[in-house]
């Protein structure tokens, strides 16, 4: 396959162009105008098609251009069921197969079903590639009058080639968002705040709680660190990013209403600190370091709460703590 460079730039811009699509059949959808103006054709269809039949979609311009079953491909005039052996060697080249009448020269090809009628006026342009095992996938144009040459193939081979990179990360940043949207839900539902840090420290809420506990440390300097920390009845605690190219996060809780109910059942501000710890996972050993505060004054605070919250243990001491919203989860 060999591209000349004007026609490579315009396969690349169009290609750039899509990377912003919402979805796969918005990204099919304008690949397809584009394609028709890069190769002029009187419609367009992007297809896939799984061996197991699972998966059939077809997108078409103009809608009735194509046969309303994608299920067919083309290997005489005539059109046939697709067989499993041809979707087991997709090819990702275009392949120009051309009904004149008269003409018995065809190609076997993985294109999926124009519609002949009238037959011996179309000629079309397919380009395929694997969708993963099993599978092909890829675009059709179709036109009358002059056949499609041997650059305008070429063209459209490695048009698929662009495009189905494209493809693969809208799913890749769909799969992300949609983890990211069930932490979002899953933190929000364990009381949590979360807001977006950018490069500047500003951190910007992505849900309500978040929204309204950053207007109490909204201007605290300590946003842009690294490290957890406490002010006025608001825990802070940075994220860093899971990979290089997604943002760090910020978890912001609310301490107030269990701070409050500490107070109702007699627990002091340094008990209360220590059970936080201790849900933490820390041991007293750790969470005296971390309190700035000699191992024995955590015990103590330890055999305090077990008392107070009438908890045998730590596993109980815990769960009698998130019982009586002294601390969320």
């Amino acid at each position: 396959m060999e591209i000349a460079g004007r026609d490579a730039r315009r396969v690349l811009g169009i290609a750039g162009e899509l990377e912003d699509a919402g979805s796969e059949r918005e990204l099919r959808g304008r690949a397809l105008g584009a394609l028709m103006e890069l190769i002029p054709a009187d419609a367009g269809q992007a297809y896939r098609l799984s061996v197991d039949g699972a998966g059939v979609s077809a997108l078409s311009v103009p809608e009735d251009s194509f046969h309303a079953d994608p299920r067919v491909i083309y290997d005489h005039p005539l059109d046939h069921p697709l067989t499993g052996i041809m979707l087991e060697t997709p090819t990702s080249a275009a392949w120009r197969v051309s009904d004149v009448a008269g003409d018995r020269q065809w190609r076997r090809t993985h294109c999926f079903n124009l519609d002949f009628r009238p037959f011996g006026l179309r000629r079309h342009l397919v380009a395929t590639a694997g969708a993963g095992q099993g599978a092909v996938e890829g675009y059709a144009l179709v036109r009358s009058g002059a056949d499609f040459s041997e650059r305008e193939r070429d063209l459209l081979g490695f048009a698929q080639l662009q495009l189905a990179a494209v493809e693969r990360r809208l799913a890749d940043r769909q799969r992300l968002l949609a983890f990211s949207d069930a932490a979002l839900a899953l933190a929000t539902s364990h009381g949590w705040g979360v807001a977006v840090r950018g490069e500047d420290g500003r951190a910007q809420p992505l849900n309500a709680l978040a929204a309204d506990l950053l207007t109490v440390v909204r201007d605290d300097p300590r946003l842009a660190d690294e490290h957890r920390f406490t002010v006025r009845d608001v825990e802070v605690r940075p994220v860093p990013p899971a990979a290089p190219e997604l943002p760090a996060l910020v978890l912001l809780r609310d301490l107030a209403r269990g701070r409050a109910a500490a107070r109702l059942f007699g627990v002091t501000e340094q008990e209360h600190r220590t059970l936080r710890q201790l849900h933490d996972g820390r041991t007293a050993t750790e969470a005296a370091r971390r309190m700035g505060l000699s191992p024995t004054t955590v015990r103590g605070y330890i055999a305090s709460l077990h008392r107070k919250l009438e908890a045998g243990h730590t596993a109980a001491l815990l769960r009698r703590g998130r019982d009586l919203g002294l601390l969320s989860d």
